[in-house]
């Protein structure tokens, strides 16, 4: 069993001579023979060697074999220790043995510096801030020169809420600060102390304290101009926001920031104005632009008038950024947002050319190159796809489904046939939606016995599978068969999803074909409410119901909008001419 890697004796090494702590041969205690002592630090060392190859079930047994030598080598506990507790996965008899070989060590060796700060991390994680709190008092007394130890001891002194703890915290910031110089990483640790102690002519003293250090520091002002806006202090904030843009021009994370200061504000002319500014910044950050973008996007992309200045801006990251995948994420994002989906594939194209590798995207393209009903193309995305997935049974599947959308047939049943043949046995929702596509091709083939003989494969795998449900019993009505079985299945899909059109129009047309007209119109009516682009099929379908219930004209105007749709279609054509029903 893997589990987190523990340090190797090399590494351990290494940040003994950064930290410049003295290593030497442990004193011999008695109690222990001295030939197993020596085989202890043997197998100890080759232990080290195993976790440095990552072969981690030797790793622990070797760590078992040294500690069972000598067992007042609490170092070699300490790991094997760490190891039982990482293993213990709700074991708590084995998790508390393991953490007290772990502060066996720690009480014995609190000098050993990778030791007691895994140790102090390990508590913290555990929720045991006292013996965190231990630990870092004990490594920044032994370090004093070393101020990333300090700040562990502060930072847990302020976790406590205790105020005289949070001031001894505050002294070590400022002793850390006299050796180091004023900062905005120190000056932002001691703010958060003083507004735990509710100190706010404390938290000002020292934002005058910071810039006064280095009046022209733009970080330092926009620092400051963050806090105010904290407090509520606009007005202050703004000041400050506006030094630091007025000190460093090229600065992008001043107008970052005095941009989101203007959101929270409200005022979302100046807000438009210093996004612009901040984007086309390149010493902004990426991660910074793209967040300040989407949060741009977000509030504008439903004003048409805004989305030449959002082009604009996409123009500019990607001329600064061509490279960037996550760029033409966003982009493709947004343009799927205004149903741009032409426009979106392209930008799918652009990110999958820079890095191929993500599956997700590329199914995504084939879904964009569906909208635009360009399935040749959804088709041939897959198949480049699957040079670098070739075992992908979602990809092929889709590939298949494609190929049927497409009209072809042969290559739909290829494909289809293929991703059955890669699909996990145990994946039975997939096994039964390659059925159902299956079932759907032979009926577009007019192979009716055999499109329900997959229909039914399909439900005996996943008998809750609503679209073979919806399609086999839309089938059957269509040919007239088993319209009572049709009719169970349809209900069944708009009792799971009762806001589905293509299912409501599905059960309005088993009811139209079991001639229960004044129920099917009700159903139809339904359809209608929760369809946002009504098809040709739902128009036609309701031209025949209104008919059958007594209402012509309403026929007559639901098979002409199904014209408008479906021009070619000679059904139609006579229906509207002729103002009338036709059975055949």
């Amino acid at each position: 069993m893997k589990i987190t890697r523990t340090i190797s004796l090399a590494v351990l090494l290494i940040v003994a001579f950064c930290c410049g702590i003295e290593i030497s041969a442990k004193a011999p205690e008695q109690g222990v023979d001295e030939s197993n002592r020596r085989k202890a630090e043997y197998i100890y060392m080759e232990a080290q060697r195993h976790n440095a190859l990552d072969k981690q079930d030797s790793y622990y047994g070797l760590l078992n074999r040294a500690y069972s030598l000598d067992t007042t080598a609490t170092d070699v506990g300490f790991y094997l220790g760490y190891y039982k507790l990482a293993m213990s996965n709700g074991d708590s008899t084995l998790f508390h043995r393991g953490y007290n070989m772990m502060s066996k060590h720690f009480e014995k060796s609190p000098e050993d510096f990778y030791a007691t700060y895994l140790y102090g991390n390990i508590n913290e994680r555990i929720g045991k801030k006292r013996k965190a709190l231990t630990a870092w008092a004990k490594l920044d007394s032994l370090y004093p020169e070393k101020p990333e130890m300090g700040f562990k001891y502060a930072e847990a002194l302020c976790a406590t809420k205790d105020s005289s703890l949070t001031r001894k915290a505050l002294d070590i910031y400022s002793r850390i600060e006299v050796a180091e110089g004023k900062s905005a990483t120190i000056s932002n640790r001691k703010v958060r102390a003083y507004f735990n102690l509710n100190d706010t002519a404390a938290i000002i003293n020292e934002l005058h304290s910071l810039i006064a250090s280095s009046p022209r520091s733009a970080e330092y002002n926009v620092f400051a101009a963050d806090v105010y806006s904290i407090f509520n202090l606009p007005d202050s904030a703004l000041y400050y926001y506006n030094r630091a843009c007025e000190m460093d021009s090229t600065n992008g994370l001043a107008y970052y920031s005095r941009a989101n200061f203007y959101k929270v504000q409200g005022d979302s002319i100046t807000y438009d104005r210093e996004v612009f500014h901040a984007l086309k910044m390149e010493s902004l950050d990426l991660e910074s632009k793209l967040n300040l973008l989407t949060n741009y996007i977000r509030a504008l992309y439903e004003d048409p008038d805004q989305q030449p200045r959002i082009q604009e801006l996409f123009d500019v990251l990607m001329e600064q950024h061509p490279h960037e995948v996550d760029i033409h994420d966003l982009y493709c994002s947004y343009l799927v947002a205004i149903e741009d989906f032409e426009a979106a594939a392209e930008q799918a194209g652009y990110a999958l050319d820079i890095n191929p590798t993500e599956e997700s995207r590329w199914r995504a393209l084939m879904s964009l190159y569906v909208q635009t009903k360009n399935y040749d193309k959804a088709a041939e995305v897959g198949t480049d796809a699957l040079r670098y997935h070739p075992r992908n049974a979602m990809i092929t599947y889709l590939i298949g489904v494609d190929y049927n959308l497409a009209e072809k047939p042969d290559s739909s049943l290829y494909y289809l046939n293929k991703a059955l043949a890669i699909t996990d046995s145990t994946d039975f929702e997939m096994i039964s939606s390659v059925l159902c596509s299956i079932g759907d091709v032979h009926y577009q083939m007019s192979e009716t016995d055999s499109a329900f003989i997959y229909y039914d494969k399909a439900l005996a795998v996943n008998p809750d599978n609503l679209l073979a449900l919806n399609n086999c019993a839309y089938y059957l009505a269509c040919e007239g068969k088993d319209l009572e079985r049709a009719e169970r299945m349809s209900a069944i899909t708009i009792k799971a999803e009762p806001e589905n059109d293509t299912s409501l129009d599905t059960y309005a047309w088993v009811l139209f074909k079991m001639k229960q007209y004044d129920r099917a119109q009700y159903y139809i009516e339904e359809a209608f409410k929760y369809s946002d682009e009504p098809s040709a099929e739902l128009y036609h379908h309701a031209g025949d119901i209104y008919f059958m219930t007594g209402d012509p004209d309403k026929a007559v105007e639901y098979w002409q909008q199904a014209l408008d749709l479906e021009p070619d279609n000679e059904m139609l054509q006579r229906k509207v001419k002729h103002k009338t029903y036709f059975y055949k």
